[in-house]
């Protein structure tokens, strides 16, 4: 190994929320001695569509070509000359990736440390071919280092036999100063504003934030929220975001003067709408907003319905949101919903867990517990640096 590892962290496309974790990660290492390359491919397709991707001006960009077989996408990204020198390349875990197949090969052979970064598993697991699955297994543990997006990713690793002392937990995470900041210069005119914009009146308030899909469980939320006005006559719901389904949203707005349709909101919009809120209404599948949410202090209320992403391990069951276990009962989610709403002891407690969690989930804390792994993982004889070795959160590999 040279005086100044290499570690090459490939991503398909560069998306803009992951900007600020790669910039901490590259200054931590930095400091460490080692030297932090993130490449990666302009989008194509439906990437290029959603227009959220950006650029870096120390990355590398390089070339991808798509291919369609058997009624798959595959990519592969011309990385290999960027990847020569490499201690450690680090890598997401899909199918899609030719690439990874090389990589891995490559590992297998004891010629170069390859490293998987993500959610050990497809998150909607059922919308995809069980070979497709099977080999996403298989893979999962042809690799000499994992990067567990959270707890529940390390257990399912561990249960597929993969050492622990292989594993660092980065407590996935986005960076959430932006919101604070926005959330902070919300003032009550604000937050008067936005309700009679909305004609939200002084009514109890419940917010969905997030796109409009199948997975999210929208029809459920529309029912949901039609129950909960009869049990509470001021209730309103705002309906922030947009995506295949917003039509069902649209006709529901039409149908019931309490729900609300804004669109999409961003930056000092959201921030008002999640101010103005009292809890936020979303029954099904759950990613990152859960930090947005935790920030806000806008309780969480969801179900146990599958396809959550792996961050709903954050979601403590009333300690800082509410998690409904009977995914099917419209009845006991609207019942948890006016609760929150109408038990202000019962809030001022999840509140007061979510504020913990925003404080304990934060990019720092994720680039902190990353660079610890990629130090372990290239087997550096130096000993760790203090905010390494003694990394911030619980469980880290």
């Amino acid at each position: 190994m040279s005086d100044r590892p290499v570690v090459c962290f490939v991503t398909l496309v560069l998306s803009q929320y992951r900007i600020p974790f790669h910039q901490r990660v590259r200054t931590l290492l930095a400091a460490e001695g080692i030297d932090y390359r993130l490449i990666f491919s302009d989008p194509v397709g439906d990437a290029a569509a959603k227009g959220d991707t950006a650029q870096l001006d120390w990355a590398r960009c390089v070339p991808v070509k798509a291919f369609d077989v058997a009624g798959q996408r595959l990519f592969w990204q011309s990385a290999g000359p960027h990847l020569a020198d490499a201690d450690l390349t680090i890598i997401g875990q899909e199918n899609k990736l030719l690439l990874n197949y090389w990589l891995q090969a490559r590992s297998v052979l004891g010629l170069r440390k390859v490293a998987f970064f993500g959610h050990g598993k497809s998150s909607a697991a059922s919308r995809y071919p069980r070979i497709a699955r099977i080999l996403k297994r298989f893979l999962a543990t042809r690799v000499d280092y994992w990067f567990a997006y959270t707890p529940g990713v390390a257990d399912l690793l561990a249960g597929y036999g993969y050492p622990a002392d292989r594993i660092t937990i980065n407590y996935n995470s986005i960076d959430t100063e932006a919101l604070e900041r926005d959330l902070a210069a919300v003032g009550e005119d604000d937050i008067a504003a936005f309700r009679a914009a909305h004609g939200l009146g002084t009514g109890r308030t419940g917010i969905y934030v997030g796109s409009l899909y199948a997975d999210k469980r929208i029809e459920f939320l529309i029912e949901a929220a039609e129950r909960t006005r009869k049990k509470v006559p001021d209730f309103q719901l705002v309906v922030v975001g947009s995506g295949p389904q917003s039509d069902l949203v649209e006709a529901a707005a039409r149908s019931h003067a309490f729900i609300h349709a804004t669109g999409p909101l961003f930056g000092r919009d959201k921030a008002v709408a999640l101010k103005a809120a009292r809890a936020c209404l979303l029954p099904g599948a759950v990613g990152l907003a859960v930090l947005d949410t935790f920030v806000a202090g806008c309780p969480l209320i969801t179900t146990d319905a599958p396809g959550h992403g792996p961050e709903i391990d954050y979601l403590q069951h009333g300690v800082n949101g509410v998690r409904v276990k009977d995914a099917d009962s419209v009845d006991a989610y609207a019942d948890a919903v006016v609760r929150v709403l109408t038990d202000d002891p019962w809030r001022d407690h999840l509140i007061g867990g979510a504020k913990q969690a925003a404080s304990t989930y934060t990019i720092e804390n994720m680039a902190q517990h990353f660079c610890g792994g990629v130090v372990r993982a290239i087997d550096r004889t130096h000993a760790l640096s203090p905010s390494f070795a003694t990394p911030r959160l619980g469980r880290s590999g």
